[in-house]
C-alpha cells in the first residue's frame, strides 16, 4: 500500500489543481468586465526555433578566427522553451534559453558576454527583434560554466500567434541595448 501513496497524492494534488471552471479564467467574469493577462494555450504559443549556426558561439583570440589552439571560450544551447499570455490585443512571450560555456586554451577569468537574439517573424515581416548580453561567469582551468537567459519582453500583435515563428539564439552582430 505505501507504494501506492505518492501516486495517489500525487492525483489528488492534480484533481485539486484541476477542479476550478477553466471558463472563469477563459472568458468575462460574471461582473462582465475583459480577461487580461491570461495564459495561452500551446497551440497558439510559438514554439522556439534555433536558425542553423545559431545554437553555438565561440571566439577567438585576435587573429585567430578558425584557429582551435585561439579558442577563448565556446557556447552552445542546449535547450529553450516559452510561456504565452494575452494581455488586451497583444501576445506576451517569456523566452527561456538554458546552455553552458566552457573554456578554449586562451581562456581567462572573467565575465563573458554572450550575444543572444530572440526574434518573432510572420512570413518576412518581423514582429520583435532584440539582442542582449548574457554574462556568464568563467574561471581559468574551471569546469564548464551553464547560463540561463530570460527574455519576458517578447510581444507581438495576438492575431499573429498562429502564423508567427520564434527564433532564439547566438548573434555577434551589434547590440539592440546599451
Amino acid at each position: 500500500m505505501l507504494r501506492f501513496a505518492p501516486v495517489l497524492i500525487s492525483a489528488a494534488l492534480i484533481a485539486g489543481c484541476t477542479s476550478a471552471d477553466p471558463r472563469a479564467v477563459l472568458s468575462p467574469g460574471a461582473t462582465g468586465q475583459q480577461a487580461t493577462d491570461v495564459a495561452v494555450v500551446q497551440g497558439a504559443c510559438p514554439e522556439v526555433l534555433l536558425r542553423e549556426g545559431t545554437a553555438y558561439y565561440t571566439t577567438y583570440a585576435k587573429g585567430g578566427d578558425g584557429d582551435p589552439a585561439k579558442v577563448i571560450h565556446q557556447a552552445s544551447i542546449s535547450d529553450t522553451t516559452r510561456q504565452c499570455r494575452i494581455s488586451g490585443d497583444q501576445l506576451v512571450i517569456t523566452v527561456v534559453v538554458t546552455g553552458r560555456v566552457v573554456g578554449g586554451p586562451q581562456a581567462k577569468s572573467g565575465e563573458v558576454n554572450l550575444p543572444l537574439r530572440v526574434v518573432a517573424l510572420d512570413g518576412e515581416t518581423v514582429l520583435y527583434s532584440e539582442l542582449q548580453k548574457q554574462p556568464v561567469m568563467m574561471s581559468v582551468g574551471g569546469p564548464a560554466q551553464q547560463f540561463i537567459y530570460t527574455n519576458a519582453s517578447v510581444t507581438f500583435p495576438a492575431g499573429a500567434s498562429r502564423t508567427a515563428k520564434l527564433y532564439a539564439g547566438f548573434d555577434p552582430g551589434p547590440y539592440d541595448t546599451p
